[in-house]
């Protein structure tokens, strides 16, 4: 589980570090904000083809350079655990809620994105629902390959896609990205667990 945590915890600050230089007026995530999100894993190992759900809640603050992942997480529609990855300025934490453990990592540097960051690669244009335009660009990363869609006019994340290879087993994590808003309504999720504190 803690392989399925780790795709996750990549593919949440893959998004945050990264945005896109398409548009000619600039545009910036809210420097602030949290939003809900739903995905799939998929994993081929040992000729077997394993998929997990994940649910949660993302949360972002640029200003104090955080960022927060917490989720619970399904395996053939029977629950498996709930996790959190949160990421602050002097260290990183991927927190087993349920069994109360905790790993410290390195920090990794939370920049805002904005329109006119150099991190991604345009790729294409969408109209949704008849008068909004999406884009969608592309991150490569090694063996890692993110791609993931904003709204234009907002710059709000909508889905994030990363092809990649973990511990030599190729894996698929597909996001959604539902109800973005600006502001934080619950800061608690930015809060270090006690039992992080290692």
């Amino acid at each position: 589980m803690s392989r399925y945590l780790s795709v996750l915890v990549l593919t949440l600050v893959v998004a945050v570090n990264t945005s896109s230089a398409h548009q000619s007026e600039r545009v910036c995530t809210p420097e602030q904000w949290e939003a809900v999100v739903v995905g799939k894993v998929a994993e081929q190992s040992q000729g077997k083809f394993y998929i997990i759900d994940v649910v949660g809640k993302s949360a972002a603050d640029y200003g104090r350079g955080v960022i927060a992942l917490a989720e619970s997480v399904f395996s053939q529609e029977q629950y498996v655990g709930s996790y959190l990855y949160l990421n602050t300025k002097s260290a990183s934490y991927l927190a087993d809620v349920v069994n109360k453990n905790c790993q410290k990592l390195p920090p990794v540097t939370v920049d805002q994105p904005c329109s006119d960051s150099s991190w991604l690669t345009y790729r294409t244009s969408w109209l949704v629902g008849g008068t909004q335009w999406s884009d969608t660009y592309q991150y490569n990363n090694g063996s890692s390959k993110t791609t993931f869609t904003i709204m234009r006019d907002n710059f709000a994340m909508i889905s994030e896609n990363v092809e990649h290879v973990i511990g030599g087993v190729p894996q698929l994590v597909t996001l959604q990205y539902g109800n973005m808003t600006k502001g934080i309504t619950d800061p608690s999720i930015f809060n270090i667990p006690s039992y992080c504190n290692i």
